[in-house]
């Protein structure tokens, strides 16, 4: 998302008596339109509303879904959760996840792993994930099975569960 733009207030010292002169208030006015037009711009005409109320959505709202890649010969695994809060990544031989960046306290991710087309790969986790009774699960290892990983972050962990071989 672009950076918001710098924009100055618009007085009200002009326009706030009925006796005031429109023709002093022409900057301020003036300033007002330009701080519209540079969101509008910024924004690209899209309509962006940020609240602290709760919203009901008309349309379906999702994240796109990424794909992880190894990082190294290892098979080493790189997630960074700003740009892939819903990820896949396809095992081709035993690999490993290291810890995420970026995770947020309160952000929910998803991480789908699957195994390529000879199966039984495993996967290592970094201590950044967290299992249940601290017993990290075995990733399903069928030719082309798939296991999906759902993780709520503290901001410092990732508190993971699994649905299994799909």
């Amino acid at each position: 998302m672009p950076t918001f733009p710098s924009i100055s207030s618009a007085s009200t010292d002009n326009v706030d008596q009925g006796s005031d002169s429109i023709s002093l208030a022409r900057a301020d006015i003036k300033t007002t339109f330009d701080n519209v037009n540079s969101i509008i711009t910024t924004y690209n005409g899209k309509v962006i509303v940020v609240t602290d109320e709760s919203q009901s959505f008309s349309r379906q709202q999702y994240f796109n879904q990424a794909t992880l890649t190894q990082s190294d010969s290892a098979g080493t695994f790189e997630w960074d959760l700003n740009t892939q809060q819903v990820a896949v990544m396809t095992l081709t031989g035993n690999a490993a996840l290291n810890s995420p960046s970026n995770q947020q306290a309160g952000g929910s991710y998803i991480l789908i792993v699957k195994q390529d087309g000879t199966g039984g790969h495993s996967l290592t986790f970094d201590g950044a994930y967290r299992w249940p009774n601290s017993v990290t699960p075995a990733v399903s290892t069928g030719i082309n099975k798939a296991d999906v990983f759902s993780f709520v972050s503290d901001g410092t962990y990732l508190y993971g569960s699994i649905s299994r071989n799909y």
